[in-house]
């Protein structure tokens, strides 16, 4: 573990410090460097380069640097790596920022939000106004904002059409204990693998299937491999933004506040355009990939259908639904209090968010 930190740390000094000898310009400007991840192509690192792009046309003193894929890590060693400074700011899953708070698990897991409407509320409540503040006076690390993106997908070689079809399913997990509690609260077995190396766990079996948002899955191909796509709105995507603490109270107020109005730009722009996105990307897996579509849902069903042919949709009963989400509720009012996840009565602060 020791040497793999070592060995990412040198490749970012390295990649780092090979830019910091580009000729000086003649006006002084900040420069951030910004890390996204995720592959070229995809929803994270096209916001990457949207959050530079904004930043040169508003003409601001602080500038961005963007480094595109996993050149520096995975996104845990990334985040890291901005927690130490080596990395001035990472643009991930909300997923990878659980280790700065407990409550944010709950992001992570399943049935825990109503809809999209209600998360959205959640992150606009001065309760995470306060959070923020606080994960950044003690982990030195500041969530500057969040996207809320459409839910995750299961992509799966199986069609699941009822609750029990999860029993005993491989599902790939990050390996944070959130999503691993959450898969095993619908009876599947969360196999943690790697974002980047998915795609071959499922065309040899290692899992039955990956978790995630469409738009960021199609570049990655899992739908060749695993070509149907059920969509339970159990989980959704959420994006964040973090920089270093020391790094942001060196920032100028101008700044921080160009900064920001980028970041809030950049977040609008991602939920609008996931959204839209994610019923073309699904479609396109469709027609790719053989499979089906399967949803609670029977407007998304229909929006599906319009773009890949009503042969292509098929229908997860609510009834069947409603089972899966009472198990994981069940499972995580038992975690309530428990060391290392969400405090007692957290989940009741969630549903009371209108």
């Amino acid at each position: 573990m020791i040497l793999e930190k070592a060995r990412h740390l040198a490749i970012s000094a390295v990649v780092l410090g090979g830019l910091a000898l580009q000729p000086l310009v003649a006006q002084a400007e900040t420069t951030l460097t910004v890390a996204t991840v995720d592959a070229a192509g995809t929803l994270r690192n096209l916001a990457g380069k949207k959050l530079r792009d904004i930043l040169e046309e508003r003409g601001a003193k602080v500038k961005v640097r963007h480094i595109e894929g996993p050149v520096l890590g995975n996104a845990a060693q990334v985040r890291d790596q901005v927690a130490e400074g080596s990395v001035d700011v990472i643009g991930t899953d909300a997923a990878w920022a659980t280790p700065y708070s407990n409550f944010l698990k709950a992001t992570s897991y399943a049935f825990i939000f109503r809809d999209h409407a209600h998360l959205t509320s959640v992150f606009e409540s001065d309760f995470m106004k306060g959070l923020a503040d606080q994960i950044a006076a003690e982990q030195g690390v500041r969530i500057l904002g969040a996207a809320i993106l459409p839910s995750r997908a299961y992509f799966t070689s199986v069609e699941p059409r009822s609750a029990n079809d999860f029993e005993g399913l491989k599902i790939r997990s990050p390996q944070l204990d959130n999503w691993l509690a959450s898969y095993k609260a619908l009876g599947a077995n969360p196999t943690p693998v790697n974002w980047n190396e998915v795609f071959l766990a499922l065309q040899t079996g290692l899992v039955d299937g990956g978790h995630g948002l469409p738009v960021d899955v199609k570049p990655n191909n899992w739908h060749m491999a695993a070509p149907n796509i059920t969509d339970l709105e159990d989980m959704f995507a959420v994006h964040v933004w973090m920089i270093n603490e020391g790094r942001w109270q060196a920032l100028s107020e101008q700044e921080q506040a160009d900064l920001q109005h980028a970041v809030n730009e950049v977040n609008a722009w991602m939920a609008e355009s996931a959204s839209k996105q994610n019923i073309e990307a699904i479609a396109q897996m469709l027609k790719e990939g053989e499979g089906s579509y399967i949803s609670h849902s029977a407007a998304k069903r229909e929006a599906v259908a319009a773009l890949a042919g009503a042969e292509k949709v098929a229908e997860f009963p609510n009834a069947e639904r409603e089972k899966l989400r009472e198990m994981a509720l069940a499972a995580a009012r038992k975690m309530e209090g428990q060391t290392g996840w969400w405090d007692e009565g957290v989940l009741d602060q969630i549903q009371a968010v209108k």
